[in-house]
């Protein structure tokens, strides 16, 4: 769900991205292939991102893609979360249909 047609991601996102670059103007448009490190994102601003990102949408972010591929580029790190959300869905879907068909529990 988009709310806007010309980006590839929800508001949202863009409001906690450009909430962190220092280099950026909050109210122009974020490029999905803006240089983020350009940008002002460093160490410190890439994990309160990730964390706001974490809270905001609900998921962990696993080690295996804490990278700097991975927070190059607004649409690399979009690609990254939307991959994050659809585990995440997956395994609360299969967490839910294991729990089917079990008798309750007798107290």
């Amino acid at each position: 769900m988009h709310s806007d047609p010309s980006t590839p991601w929800e508001r949202q996102f863009e409001e906690l991205v450009l909430g962190v670059l220092p280099r950026h103007s909050r109210h122009a448009p974020l490029d999905p292939a803006l240089d983020l490190k350009t940008a002002g994102l460093d160490s410190m601003a890439t994990v309160e991102l990730l964390v706001r990102l974490e809270e905001a949408y609900g998921v962990d972010f696993p080690d295996s893609v804490l990278s700097g591929e991975t927070f190059a580029t607004p649409a690399a790190l979009w690609r990254v979360l939307t991959a994050q959300r659809a585990t995440a869905a997956t395994a609360t879907a299969t967490s839910a249909t294991a729990g089917e068909g079990e008798p309750p529990c007798a107290s």
